[in-house]
C-alpha cells in the first residue's frame, strides 16, 4: 500500500470512455446544493434543477452551469442568450426535486405544477429564493457529454433575511446527499476563522 492510500477506501478504476456500475452510482453524488436553473424564450419558459453549477469568476463575475444538451431548458437559453440561477431552502425541497423529475418536453408547466412563480416581471428570478444571479451567455464550452454554460452574473437578487451580519447564510439551505435525499446544516459550525469574522 503507498503511503498516501487510505485503508478504508475501495479503488475502482474506470475505463477510459464510462464508470463501472458501482462508479455511476456515487459519480457526482456529494453533499451540494441544487440550483434552479431558469430560462424563457418566445413564450416559454422552464425551470431545471442542476446539480453541476459553480462561480467561475469574481472579476468580470462569471456563473457556470453544466447542461445535457437534451434538456428542455437547453435550446431556451441558447435562443435567449440568459439563464437564471435561484437558490431555494430546505423547505422547497420537493420543489427543488420536482424540477429534476418532471420534463417540459411532455408539456408540463414545472412552475405551476410546482408552485414557483417567479418575481413580477422578472421571468427568470424566482420568488422565495434567497439568493439569484440572472446571467448572459458568453461562451458554451463541451464537456464531454454536458456542456458548461458560462454566463456574466447581470443582476444579484437575495433575501436579506436569509444573511447574518457577517453575510452568511442563516435560512437552512437545501443541500442534496444524492439518491432523493435533501438535508440541512445543523446549528454545529466550525469557524476556522482565528478571531470569528
Amino acid at each position: 500500500m503507498s503511503p498516501h492510500s487510505h485503508p478504508s477506501l475501495t479503488d475502482h478504476p474506470a475505463p477510459a470512455t464510462r464508470l463501472t456500475q458501482t462508479t455511476t452510482r456515487l459519480f457526482g453524488y456529494y453533499p451540494g446544493t441544487v440550483a434552479l436553473v431558469t430560462a424563457a424564450h418566445a413564450g416559454t419558459r422552464n425551470v431545471m434543477a442542476a446539480g453541476w453549477h459553480t462561480a467561475l469568476s469574481e472579476t468580470p463575475p462569471l456563473y457556470g452551469v453544466s447542461l445535457g444538451r437534451e434538456r428542455a431548458t437547453y435550446p431556451l437559453i441558447r435562443a435567449s442568450g440568459a439563464f437564471g440561477v435561484n437558490f431555494l431552502p430546505l423547505a422547497r425541497a420537493d420543489a427543488i426535486h420536482g424540477s429534476g423529475l418532471h420534463s417540459a418536453h411532455d408539456g408540463t408547466d414545472k412552475h405551476a405544477l410546482l408552485n414557483l412563480p417567479t418575481l413580477g416581471e422578472q421571468p427568470l428570478a424566482l420568488s422565495g429564493a434567497y439568493l439569484h444571479y440572472t446571467c448572459r451567455v458568453t461562451q458554451v464550452i463541451p464537456v464531454g457529454d454536458h456542456d458548461l454554460i458560462v454566463g456574466h452574473v447581470q443582476q444579484v437578487r437575495f433575501d436579506p433575511d436569509a444573511f447574518d451580519a457577517r453575510g452568511l447564510l442563516a435560512a437552512p439551505p437545501a443541500l442534496y446527499l444524492g439518491r432523493s435525499v435533501y438535508a440541512t446544516l445543523g446549528a454545529d459550525r466550525h469557524d476556522t476563522r482565528p478571531d470569528g469574522t
